[in-house]
């Protein structure tokens, strides 16, 4: 389903449509708390309020490609409030900026906005190029060709080749999904 789509159907209060929406951007959400090094608790407390304000707020958005800026600059706020809130309730003398709240706050904004294109582009992809590039580069504990081979079904040589034609595919895809030529020829 595309994001449109999506959106349209979660404004509608389409249960469906809720449980993709938050599969699709619950690693974005949950990479913009564990910056702020929330307890367990409270990062579950802020993650379910992006979610409640996304409801909210779903049958006004005006841009679906904006939807993964919009989560981590809510989220990114929920924390802010949450640990000026925190602050406030243990009378600490430690000042909060809510302008810059932590050094690279603008980058890490960036890489997770990123992050999250790269996933949505991955989506994108053929079953065999998503479980490749999945294996090859998202794995918490790299495994060695031959093993990916087995796993995959696939001959250890032409791991490379198709390794490089599903990168291209996905720098295509990415390139789609950010309104840049970069990629496709």
């Amino acid at each position: 389903m595309d994001l449109p789509e999506l959106i349209e159907r979660a404004a509608r209060n389409d249960e469906d449509a809720w449980r993709e929406l938050v599969a699709r951007y619950q690693r974005l959400v949950y990479a913009t708390i564990r910056g702020f090094r929330l307890s367990a608790d409270d990062a579950e407390d802020v993650f379910q309020e992006t979610f409640v304000r996304l409801h909210r707020h779903a049958s006004r958005l005006r841009n679906p490609d904006g939807l993964a800026r919009w989560i981590v600059q809510t989220s990114h706020r929920l924390c802010l409030d949450h640990l000026q809130r925190s602050r406030v309730r243990a009378e600490s003398a430690i000042p909060v900026d809510p302008a810059d709240p932590a050094p690279g706050a603008a980058e890490l904004h960036e890489r997770l906005i990123r992050a999250q294109q790269v996933r949505e582009a991955l989506a994108t992809l053929n079953p065999r190029c998503r479980a490749l590039l999945e294996q090859l580069y998202f794995e918490v504990e790299p495994s060695e060709y031959r093993e990916i081979a087995n796993r995959l079904g696939m001959p250890v040589g032409s791991i490379g080749p198709t390794r490089a034609r599903c990168l291209h595919a996905l720098l295509v895809a990415l390139g789609r999904a950010t309104g840049s030529t970069e990629g496709e020829e």
